[in-house]
């Protein structure tokens, strides 16, 4: 088990992947699996937007 680096909420591990982007289960905030042994998350990076440039 990970924390959410957001509000600190515990966040499961039990079908993560590395690389897998998902949101915490308390505020929403987007979470990247860093690693599974042991499991860490951080925050998503953030895609930039397109505006069809």
């Amino acid at each position: 088990m990970s924390g959410c680096p957001e509000c600190e909420a515990t966040v499961e591990s039990a079908t993560k992947i590395p690389g897998e982007v998902f949101p915490c289960p308390d505020c929403g905030t987007e979470l990247e699996v860093l690693g599974t042994q042991p499991f860490a998350v951080a925050l998503a990076p953030k895609e930039a937007e397109d505006w069809g440039e």
